[in-house]
């Protein structure tokens, strides 16, 4: 084996842009192609086909995808940028958009686990919610409830009306 190589991912730096740009770019078939032959999968890539079967519909496939991620438990609670006014202004509205529909990196995974942690929760969360399992939603969802991310607070009052119609 060459020096700087490993035997666990069969991925290069530029097949792993590649997916990124062609998930930018909605074409969801071609980056799934190139992440299916990846093997063992890495967080990255376990995440890419889960937004790629979220898109396509299958909800449940997407789940089992994400329900097979590993992240490390050294998760920190933040950063010292946090406390900055510029920070948590930037901050303040990308917890609005859908950026964890967007693809992500080995790299973005090591250099953002808590963040890359709420992905998946979120990408969950609109899974069961299009299941329909608003029991699961409010289980997943409830413990990032207070970082007010727009789908989590989105999917939480869709669940709690569908249970008080119920009643």
């Amino acid at each position: 084996m060459l020096l700087g190589t490993s035997a666990h991912h069969n991925t290069s730096p530029d097949t792993e842009s590649l997916i990124i740009q062609l998930l930018l770019q909605q074409r969801y078939a071609e980056a799934y192609e190139l992440l299916i032959q990846q093997q063992p999968a890495s967080t990255s890539a376990l995440y890419n086909m889960a937004l790629c079967l979220h898109w396509s519909g299958n909800y449940q496939e997407a789940l089992s995808r994400l329900d097979k991620i590993q992240l490390a438990h050294h998760v920190t609670g933040g950063n010292k940028l946090n406390t900055t006014s510029d920070y948590k202004q930037i901050k303040d509205k990308q917890i609005q958009t859908n950026d964890y529909l967007q693809g992500i990196s080995e790299s973005y995974v090591k250099s953002f686990p808590a963040l890359v942690h709420d992905a998946i929760v979120r990408l969950k969360t609109d899974c069961w919610l299009q299941l329909g399992n608003y029991a699961k939603v409010v289980a997943i969802a409830t413990p990032i409830a207070h970082k007010n991310y727009k789908n989590i607070t989105e999917a939480l009052n869709l669940a709690a009306t569908a249970h008080d119609q119920r009643i």
